[in-house]
């Protein structure tokens, strides 16, 4: 089993070009490798910004993250990512991130880094912890299938929803108060929908790391910008359609601003779609299978909502992340999922002397909340942050809002079963000779590191593909 895409060999895609659509984490990791291959890369990115989710929103020295910019110590694509393009310091040395957990109205310490203090998670009843026995013997079993740049090989465990599975072998009170928030947080999915293989890939990277998160010293946006100056990045250039040309040759048809005369026709060698799904089936329509194009279709996204704000001061002594569970959540009116509480440093995300926090809706106040106006959930979700943390209100500075309907990819019960029979596809067609890829979160996970994994095993392919035949 391949934990890791191993990065192109440098210099074996000479006098080949390549074009990327989109410019978030996943299409700025697959063009990295595939530069460092020795290709010419064009990334095309319809925004005027790069870096997807981890884009650098700033005001008065505070980074605003529009998620939780977490990053594990096991996160090996993302942190060898950084090394490779000499960026590390934009990550390194990550801030150590305690975790806190809501229980009846209060934030208590809640770590998972031993079945003992898994035990001792507030709420988890007597009678269930020793059934928390069974998970490590659980995880071993699973571990030959759980694949983190290969999630499809673990289809075969997609028949449970994380809430079936929980309650069967660790007792409704570990699947409440430690399994759902773990999994929530990082997905926001519904443990009742949420696939198991979801929540299994997630602990078994855990499991690797001792569950221990930190925060990049100026935040993911950072990295991006640090490797889109290496690339040549045209922003503002909406991918419109793909055609097939004689000798497997591509043509993607490419418009500007309106106006603007900007429209380009780029013949490539190989092309790699890294926007949500059903962006990279429009754009791709021509050149797909029937299958493929009810895949891309069938993909679900959630909506992501979140709120940072910036305080004169800070309300904790290190970065904490608190998880709300959604019995605490629906108990107190709380809409906020998760919450990360920092404080400012020199050279950090907040000026020192000051803090930062940020919190993420719930996917049930995200939707309900959907066609209220921007003022509304602001404030809904400001007053859910007061309540938790009173000092919020005195202390504020100011606070922007972040919202996107298609934010979140859902790992639904099914989802890795889909998943499997796509990638299937994928081999024929490249067997075939089609040089047409796909990469992005809704392939590998929600993380930062899997969009990054999921970057690299595209690149990977696309310098398999091209380098057939040719001298080693």
């Amino acid at each position: 089993m391949s934990a890791h895409p191993a990065p192109p060999t440098r210099g074996r895609l000479r006098d080949r070009t390549v074009a990327v659509v989109g410019a978030g984490l996943a299409g700025l990791r697959a063009a990295s490798a595939l530069a460092a291959a020795g290709a010419r890369v064009v990334v095309v990115e319809a925004g005027d910004r790069v870096g997807g989710k981890a884009v650098l929103d700033s005001r008065d020295g505070f980074s605003l993250d529009r998620t939780l910019q977490l990053v594990g110590y096991e996160d090996a694509s993302l942190l060898r990512w950084a090394r490779e393009c000499s960026l590390s310091e934009s990550l390194l040395p990550l801030r150590p991130v305690a975790s806190a957990q809501l229980h009846r109205g209060r934030i208590v310490p809640c770590d998972a880094r031993s079945l003992g203090e898994i035990a001792r998670t507030p709420g988890v009843r007597l009678r269930d912890r020793f059934r928390l026995l069974r998970l490590p013997r659980l995880m071993d079993r699973y571990a030959p299938l759980l694949d983190p740049v290969h999630p499809e090989r673990a289809a075969a465990l997609d028949f449970r929803s994380v809430r079936d599975w929980a309650d069967l072998y660790l007792g409704a009170s570990v699947r409440e108060h430690f399994v759902a928030p773990r999994a929530a947080a990082e997905t926001l999915g519904d443990p009742h929908e949420l696939s198991r293989v979801a929540f299994l890939l997630h602990w078994q990277q855990s499991r690797r790391g001792a569950g221990r998160l930190g925060i990049a010293p100026s935040g993911l946006g950072e990295l991006a910008d640090g490797v889109a100056a290496t690339l040549e990045v045209r922003t503002g250039l909406r991918a419109r359609q793909l055609k097939e040309l004689d000798g497997g040759r591509l043509a993607l048809e490419c418009s500007g601003p309106e106006g603007t005369g900007a429209d380009a026709v780029l013949e490539v060698d190989a092309l790699v779609l890294t926007t949500p799904a059903a962006e990279a089936g429009r754009i791709a329509a021509s050149a797909v299978t029937p299958a493929e194009r009810d895949f891309l279709a069938a993909v679900r996204f959630g909506p992501r909502v979140a709120l940072a704000v910036a305080t004169e001061r800070p309300l904790t002594g290190l970065p904490q992340l608190v998880r709300i569970p959604h019995v605490e959540g629906e108990a107190s009116g709380c809409g906020i999922e998760a919450m990360l509480v920092e404080p400012g440093v020199p050279g950090g995300r907040a000026p020192e002397g000051s803090g930062l926090v940020t919190a993420v809706a719930s996917q049930r106040f995200a939707e309900l909340r959907a066609n209220d106006p921007d003022e509304q959930v602001e404030k809904a979700l400001l007053s859910a942050l007061e309540r938790l943390l009173p000092r919020v209100a005195t202390t504020r500075r100011f606070q922007r809002l972040h919202r996107d309907p298609v934010g979140v990819p859902r790992f639904e019960v099914g989802a890795y079963n889909a998943l499997a029979r796509f990638q299937r596809v994928q081999q024929d067609r490249r067997a075939l000779g089609r040089r047409l890829y796909f990469a992005g979160d809704y392939l590998s996970g929600p993380r930062f590191e899997d969009a990054v994994a999921s970057g690299a095993r595209a690149a990977e392919a696309v310098v398999q593909d091209l380098t057939v035949g040719q001298p080693a």
